[in-house]
C-alpha cells in the first residue's frame, strides 16, 4: 500500500486525527490518548508483519509531553509514527503493550524516566534507575541533579566556571 492509501485509510476511520507525510517511506499521524489504542490496532490489521521500532516520551515544557510511537513495516517499506500529545503533571494514557507486547519495555521506561502513565499496563516497576530516583523523573526538563554521584560514572567533573563568566 502506498502513503496516499494509508493516509485514506487511516483518516476515514478517524477523520480527527491529523496526517503529515514526511515523504513515500513515512507517514506521521497526530492522535488524541483516547484512541491510541484502536489508531494501533488498525495499524496491526493494515499492516500484518508490522514491527513496533520504539516507543519514547518528549518532554515538551510547561507541563506538556509527548508519547511517540514508531512502527516499521518492511514488507511496504513504511514507518508510521503515531504521536499523542499530554499535559499535567500526571500525564497518562492507556497502554498499547497487550496489542504489541514489543512495546511492553518501551513503555516502562518513558514511565520511569518522564512518569508518564501507561494505564493497564501488566509491569511499572522500575527497570535502569537507582532505588533513589524512585518517583523522580530525571528525563522531564523539571529535573534537577546535583551531580554528587557523577565520579561514579567515570566520567570527568567539569570544572565551576569563574565569576563573571570566562575571560576574553
Amino acid at each position: 500500500m502506498d502513503a496516499a492509501g494509508i493516509v485514506r485509510t487511516f483518516t476515514t476511520k478517524f477523520p480527527d486525527i491529523d496526517v503529515k507525510t514526511i515523504n513515500e517511506h513515512h507517514i506521521e499521524f497526530t492522535v488524541g490518548k483516547d484512541i491510541i489504542r484502536d489508531v494501533i490496532t488498525l495499524v496491526d490489521e493494515t499492516f500484518p508483519e508490522v514491527i513496533p521500532e520504539s516507543a519514547f516520551g518528549v518532554d515538551l515544557g510547561d507541563d506538556k509531553y509527548q508519547v511517540n510511537y514508531m512502527f516499521w513495516s518492511h514488507k511496504d517499506r513504511m514507518i508510521i509514527q503515531l504521536k499523542v500529545n499530554l499535559e499535567g503533571s500526571n500525564p497518562s494514557l492507556p497502554a498499547c503493550c497487550d496489542i504489541f507486547s514489543g512495546l511492553e519495555w518501551h513503555e516502562r521506561e518513558t514511565h520511569e524516566m518522564f512518569g508518564i502513565m501507561f494505564t493497564g499496563h501488566p509491569d511499572l516497576r522500575p527497570l535502569l534507575l537507582p532505588d533513589e530516583l524512585v518517583g523522580k523523573y530525571p528525563m522531564r526538563k523539571s529535573f534537577q541533579t546535583d551531580r554528587s554521584r557523577q565520579a561514579e560514572t567515570g566520567l570527568p567533573v567539569r570544572k565551576p566556571r569563574p565569576e563573571g563568566g570566562a575571560k576574553k
